[in-house]
């Protein structure tokens, strides 16, 4: 099915259930901090967000909400780098599509 994700929903903060995550950490020895690459669909009001978070703070890495966690972007302790509110429930090709597009680790990144 053809969905568009919506641009102008981008700037409100992210609310409701995480249905799907892939949370990546990886480690480089060219980079003195690892990377986390956390990418999440949240079926909200109306649609669903595919968010992305990407961070070297070692200190959030263990805190990162998992499949099944309620969100609140206003009280996550971390602000998603990309959201796209795709309206309607949630639908599996979008999900696959922007974790090909927005997955990112230290081998993936040195390898382009």
């Amino acid at each position: 099915m053809g969905t568009t994700p919506s641009a102008t929903s981008a700037s409100q903060p992210v609310r409701g259930k995480i249905v799907e995550a892939e949370v990546k950490v990886s480690v480089d020895p060219g980079h003195p901090l690892p990377l986390a690459c956390a990418l999440y669909a949240i079926e909200a009001e109306g649609g669903v967000w595919l968010c992305a978070y990407y961070g070297t703070n070692r200190s959030v890495f263990d805190f990162l909400p998992q499949k099944g966690a309620e969100v609140d972007e206003s009280k996550l302790g971390i602000a998603f780098q990309v959201k796209q509110f795709i309206p309607g429930g949630f639908q599996p090709e979008p999900w696959e599509e922007f974790k090909k597009s927005r997955l990112m680790t230290y081998e993936e990144r040195g390898a382009g």
